[in-house]
């Protein structure tokens, strides 16, 4: 066991909370079930839906944070810029950048753990930073931009553009979405929990275990319909297919709305309004290819060209950058970083490497998929 004494946390953000601390966007929320997305030593009976917003989820993460009493071991605003190995001292060189006073300095730890997750790092694509009028991702919102009566466009079709095209349709002037590869959408079961229910969970933890136990079961199965020749694959898929179909009544639009990849290849998006957000008079779904920016114009290789006042990229995250911009190096002064863009990253169950001892990863190279 561990003898460990001290111990510390860097965080370069102004508070805990991670992807739910930056990401603001209107409709911003978890497509997991609440009482499956928590920790299991401290369920919380008092989620006051099914799927939680992200503003309910950073309040969860920073009550557990107050509870444990981990905010005193926090550096927060600080960033870690390198992490050096040092084969002589058997000892990490962690050197570490206040942002508000700008002081650096370098500490000396035995043990080193990265949390710096998947989605940080927003992808801006670079033919997009030509746009004249307002551009901003979904995980840099801009709160000071009002949207009302805009000519707004979003580039994306994944778990964040169907949320904020169903929260601002009925904000904007015109809503133009482009989406190359619609995906699979399937609807949530959302509902507000009775306050019973509430009570219940609070005086009988037993039953939120049995709610979480349950949720559990359901999801694995569901699970299984993504891998070929299982039965009820193809069963899930034409239920799919059928609640599109059923949610949208214009046939073309319809066409437009249909994936063209095989149900489970990509993330299936969970969510009730979107499809019927998308019938709305004031969106028009674009799926041919965006082939040039021109001041405030987006041209499609259709030879449709829009004029926007917001651009909005739900593009995703750099996510195989993994640790960037810190620098690690490991023994033999070999760039963990520079290492795995070459080449297939390897490591002991996704966790740890053989070139960086006492490094740990808790969100490895081949350990998720998003």
């Amino acid at each position: 066991m561990l003898n460990m004494t001290t111990f510390e946390i860097y965080d370069e953000n102004h508070d805990i909370g991670g992807t739910w601390l930056a990401n603001t966007y209107p409709g911003c929320a978890c497509d997991i079930p609440s009482h499956f997305y928590c920790w299991s030593f401290e369920l919380n009976p008092d989620w006051s839906q099914v799927y939680s917003s992200s503003s309910e989820i950073l309040q969860y993460l920073k009550n557990v944070t107050k509870k444990y009493d981990l905010y005193p071991h926090i550096k927060l605003n600080t960033q870690v810029n390198d992490a050096l190995w040092d084969e002589t001292t058997q000892k990490w060189h962690v050197t570490v950048l206040n942002k508000e006073t700008k002081k650096k300095e370098t500490l000396l730890y035995d043990i080193v753990i990265s949390g710096t997750g998947l989605l940080r790092s927003p992808n801006i694509p670079k033919e997009f930073e030509s746009f004249k009028g307002k551009l901003m991702h979904s995980g840099q919102w801009d709160h000071t931009v009002d949207l009302t009566d805009k000519i707004v466009g979003i580039v994306g079709s994944g778990s964040s553009a169907i949320q904020i095209i169903s929260s601002i349709s009925n904000t904007v002037k015109e809503l133009h979405c482009y989406q190359r590869k619609p995906p699979h959408v399937v609807p949530r079961l959302q509902g507000n929990y009775w306050q019973s229910w509430k009570l219940i969970c609070n005086y009988f933890p037993p039953v939120m275990w049995l709610h979480r136990l349950l949720i559990f079961i359901l999801f694995e199965l569901f699970h299984l319909t993504f891998y070929p020749n299982i039965p009820g694959r193809r069963t899930f898929k034409d239920l799919a297919t059928m609640y599109r179909k059923i949610q949208v009544k214009n046939p073309e639009l319809e066409k437009r709305l249909s994936p063209s990849f095989e149900f489970g290849c990509k993330r299936l998006l969970f969510h009730e309004s979107y499809y019927k957000v998308c019938e709305n008079s004031n969106v028009t779904i674009h799926t041919d290819k965006i082939i040039e920016i021109m001041k405030n114009n987006v041209i499609c290789q259709d030879g449709s060209k829009t004029k926007l006042d917001v651009l909005i990229l739900a593009t995703g995250y750099k996510a195989s950058d993994y640790m960037d911009p810190m620098n690690v190096v490991g023994k033999d002064s070999i760039k963990i970083n520079e290492i795995w863009k070459q080449d297939k990253p390897s490591l002991y169950l996704g966790i740890i490497t053989n070139k960086a001892p006492n490094f740990f990863l808790l969100l490895g190279p081949n350990t998720v998929k998003i």
